[in-house]
């Protein structure tokens, strides 16, 4: 399996499980940036760290910037931007993190809508190319 494809069928795989998840069980979502807030720096250290090494698989293995696709590595650059934000300014991300509470489920689950609209659209176009 070509490198490129691999990582589709990983951003398939993680876009429908976390969309899934932050659908359903918003509130675990909600704590769990409450948590990495608590931990202050190493919190937002965490969380940047968990951006970079997403962001920087799917730009690494879908160099692609055309096509309906071209939302992978568009993702992968924000992800990586945001993982550059958390680790630089990690009061910064602190403050973005703070938007993900439990009076704000309602967002939690748009992300998770979102994540799998996402996914939908890597299915739709992987379906042939696995046929």
């Amino acid at each position: 399996m070509p490198s490129q494809h691999a990582i589709e069928v990983f951003a398939f795989l993680n876009f429908t499980i976390v969309g899934l998840s932050l659908v359903l069980r918003p509130g675990s979502w909600a704590r769990f940036f409450l948590w990495m807030r608590r931990e202050g720096e190493a919190g937002a250290v965490i969380y940047g760290l968990l951006c970079v090494l997403w962001g920087s698989l799917i730009v690494s293995f879908h160099p692609d910037w055309h096509g309906i696709l071209a939302i992978l590595p568009l993702f992968g650059a924000l992800q990586l931007l945001e993982g550059l934000v958390f680790l630089l300014s990690p009061y910064f991300g602190l403050r973005l993190m703070a938007i993900f509470t439990e009076d704000r489920l309602a967002l939690i689950r748009l992300l998770g809508l979102v994540a799998l609209v996402l996914a939908a659209v890597i299915f739709v176009v992987l379906l042939p190319v696995t046929a």
